[in-house]
């Protein structure tokens, strides 16, 4: 029953086994050189269209004369906002409830029809 546990067959096991793991990291490796490879000349092939692409172009100096436009943006500052003493009064007594102007006493003008 133990006859097969001769030391000879156990070392046999043993380089077959460091065998197939060389031959396994081999194989790994030119793979990955032959992607690589693959990787290098289609990068080299694409360099060399840019390169042909970006040499067709041609530069041309066009002088444009014409109106200059200015606009002029104003930016409101906030800060720079400040309400006169009689709107203050007037927000004060809305916000305290004093004020003696309801909101619906008032009514909209008529509309008149735009002519055409």
């Amino acid at each position: 029953m133990l006859k097969w546990l001769n030391p000879w067959v156990i070392l046999a096991f043993i380089l077959a086994l460091a065998g197939a793991t060389g031959y396994g990291i081999h194989l790994g490796k030119s793979l990955e050189q032959a992607k690589q490879g693959r990787q290098l000349s289609l990068e080299q092939k694409i360099q060399t269209t840019i390169a042909t692409e970006v040499s067709k172009i041609k530069v041309t100096n066009t002088v444009v004369r014409g109106k200059v436009e200015t606009i002029t943006r104003e930016n409101i500052v906030y800060r720079d906002c400040r309400n006169d003493p009689a709107v203050v009064g007037l927000l004060n007594d809305i916000l305290a409830g004093k004020t003696s102007v309801a909101a619906g006493d008032r009514k909209l003008p008529a509309v008149e029809p735009v002519g055409r």
